[in-house]
């Protein structure tokens, strides 16, 4: 293999990860959110749910 195929390569790799961590970084607060509005909707919907037996009894 060529010395100028392998610094290629390597250069190829290094930026590829560069832009999966700023993807990371940009998901990741994202996720998060997601995150945070699953837990919020699935209490809201249980407080709701309590409040409609409550109101059926």
């Amino acid at each position: 293999m060529p010395r100028h195929c392998s610094v290629y390569v390597n250069n190829v790799v290094n930026s590829n990860m560069d832009s999966t961590v700023h993807v990371n970084s940009a998901i990741f607060p994202f996720m998060l959110l997601l995150r945070f509005s699953a837990v919020l909707s699935s209490k809201v919907m249980f407080v709701l749910l309590s409040d409609l037996s409550f109101i059926v009894k």
